[in-house]
């Protein structure tokens, strides 16, 4: 596939913290038509995001997520239960699926690497752990999960970076079809770190990353 000179954003797309409409833009950018490689970086307000197969009694605290009003919605990829606040950072991307003649594990790692780089450039050593799992100093801050369809990729991950905890252990239930891990956000590792400046940091890592294709 042709490398693009400059990757492109979505579309210049409006930020939201809407998490119906954010899912539903990823959905489009996996099935839209146009040119490819593309990405997003993206933020939701409280809520948790099942994988298609997971079922919401076995990864949820349905009465908890009720009493203090966090949505429970489904994406079009696998995976686990992600629990998303304003503190952790989302990115997408599209691409061809026979862009580089991956198989599936190829490239969840490829696809990973903007994020891999965005550690390293932070001066932290990770480790990658099973399919689709990032850890710093082994406490995972990443997952991610990919959908195909139609000859397209669609891989998208959630990068803890100032997530509230507490709220997160109190609405995921352990003991799903999800594997539970200890986490920790990267602002235990680069005190002062923040969303904003985590996207920056990764938006150049796209840049070189996406140009690769």
């Amino acid at each position: 596939m042709k490398a693009l000179e400059t990757p492109y954003e979505l579309l210049q797309e409006i930020p939201t913290c809407d998490p119906w409409v954010n899912l539903a833009r990823d959905e489009y950018l996996h099935m839209r038509s146009a040119e490819l490689p593309a990405y997003r970086l993206w933020v939701n307000s409280d809520c948790v995001v099942l994988g298609r197969h997971l079922v919401p009694e076995e990864e949820v605290y349905l009465g908890y997520a009720y009493e203090i009003g966090i949505p429970i919605l489904r994406r079009i990829t696998g995976g686990g239960a992600v629990f998303h606040d304003l503190g952790v950072l989302n990115y997408s991307i599209a691409c061809e699926a026979g862009s580089a003649g991956w198989n599936f594990a190829e490239s969840l790692r490829f696809l990973s690497s903007p994020l891999l780089r965005t550690l390293e450039a932070l001066g932290l050593d990770w480790s990658w752990k099973g399919e689709n799992n990032i850890y710093v100093r082994d406490l995972k801050v990443s997952g991610s999960a990919q959908a195909r369809r139609g000859g397209r990729v669609l891989h998208h991950g959630s990068v803890l970076v100032v997530a509230d905890m507490d709220r997160m252990h109190r609405v995921l239930r352990p003991g799903g079809r999800s594997h539970y891990a200890p986490v920790a956000n990267l602002s235990d590792f680069v005190p002062g770190i923040t969303v904003a400046r985590m996207s920056e940091l990764l938006r150049e890592q796209m840049a070189m990353v996406l140009g690769e294709l």
